[in-house]
């Protein structure tokens, strides 16, 4: 089912090379502060091959879909999504038939306007991800601004010149 998309914001979460390190903290989002957060979608080097925020490659396929798990904690210092396989935020699928590549979204995951306090949150994985070189575990957020502040901002349109 396709999603209208209100407002987006690329995250980029550096994996640095050879880290032994299992979790990694979500950075402060200026942008997404108090927004109301309606979907997240995850990358693998699959879908994305360089992120466009740190120019690093894209973590790898296995890492993200198999190895890793989100927690997003709300601004009462609660996990409402405790170490939810990121598999569940990659909807995108490949149809290749004989060399032909088609990407598809399937089955997107819808929050329902949760406000996410991002430097709380944090991805984990199972078992360290790093390889020989800096990586950047990329995700999407779909998200609102607060009722009041969307209705100032909907003034605008591409045809207003004023």
């Amino acid at each position: 089912m396709a999603k209208k998309i209100i407002r987006h914001e690329l995250v980029s979460v550096l994996i640095p090379a050879n880290s032994t390190l299992t979790k990694f903290l979500i950075p402060d989002l200026p942008n997404l502060r108090s927004v109301l957060t309606f979907g997240v979608q995850v990358y693998t080097v699959d879908e994305v091959a360089v992120d466009i925020i740190s120019r690093n490659p894209v973590t790898s396929h296995t890492n993200v879909l198999h190895n890793s798990f989100m927690t997003f904690v709300n601004y009462g210092g609660k996990e409402f999504l405790k170490q939810a396989p990121a598999i569940i935020f990659n909807t995108i699928q490949q149809n290749g038939i004989a060399g032909v590549t088609n990407w598809n979204e399937m089955d997107f995951k819808s929050l329902i306007g949760q406000k996410i306090n991002f430097p709380k949150s944090y991805i984990e994985f199972s078992s360290p991800p790093a390889i020989g070189v800096d990586t950047a575990y990329i995700f999407s957020v779909y998200y609102s601004l607060p009722l009041l502040e969307e209705k100032k901002d909907s003034g605008f349109s591409f045809g207003n010149r004023s």
